[in-house]
């Protein structure tokens, strides 16, 4: 019972997290130890009773705080970026020193490649763009929710965020509240392959490199804190 309550508490926050821009869902699932058992769910579909209350959690979140969190989001939202900023620069930090001292690593040039390589991914997503008029066209549109999906998967980096970058996160939110399929079909098959490929491939890079993976993550997590400054 204790860690079904932890999990329905993790399934708020980071409910609560994708309502807001810039930060990752998985970032919180990280922080609240249940990130690994998510992609063992979704790779080898184990451990229902974990994940059933998780979802209640992070389906009631979504219904109970998302009204407050826009009012709050448009009317402070320097702060909330703020606020969002400094507490993910906190945790990338942590989870680079924490990992480089306790975990069995490579402490040597793997690391620091390591750590560089997710910093340059992370400045190189924050500063993408792809401004349009035009409708992106269904095979775009699916490449888009295979990214995006993905994204929700890694820590540190915010799906909506991203299609705020590309300039297509108005026309999803209003594809969704119109139900205009036309839009949501081929963004939906590209978030559905996602799910189904990115859980995997990221289930093999831990089993590949081990907890370096963490560190990986935790400059993701830092530089996208970074970002909210730049």
């Amino acid at each position: 019972m204790k860690d079904q309550i932890r999990y329905f508490i993790a399934g708020i926050f980071i409910g609560i997290s994708e309502l807001l821009p810039g930060i990752s869902g998985a970032t919180v699932a990280l922080m609240f130890g249940v990130y690994e058992r998510i992609l063992a769910f979704l790779t080898q579909l184990k451990g229902f009773s974990l994940i059933i209350p998780l979802l209640i959690g992070m389906v009631l979140s979504v219904f109970l705080f998302s009204s407050l969190i826009n009012y709050l989001y448009e009317n402070f939202t320097d702060i909330f970026n703020i606020l969002i900023a400094i507490l993910m620069i906190g945790y990338g930090v942590f989870l680079i020193i924490n990992n480089y001292l306790k975990e069995n690593i490579s402490q040597g040039m793997s690391f620091y490649l390591t750590l560089f390589l997710a910093i340059f991914i992370g400045l190189s997503l924050s500063s993408f763009q792809m401004y349009s008029s035009e409708e992106p066209t269904m095979i775009l549109l699916a490449i888009l929710g295979f990214i995006a999906c993905s994204f929700l998967l890694f820590p540190g980096i915010s799906g909506s965020a991203f299609l705020l970058s590309v300039g297509v996160y108005t026309l999803i939110i209003q594809s969704i509240a119109n139900l205009n399929f036309n839009v949501l079909l081929p963004f939906a098959i590209g978030m559905l392959a996602a799910l189904i490929l990115m859980p995997r491939l990221i289930n093999k890079a831990y089993k590949k490199f081990g907890k370096s993976v963490l560190v990986f993550f935790g400059g993701l997590i830092l530089t996208a804190g970074l970002a909210h400054f730049l």
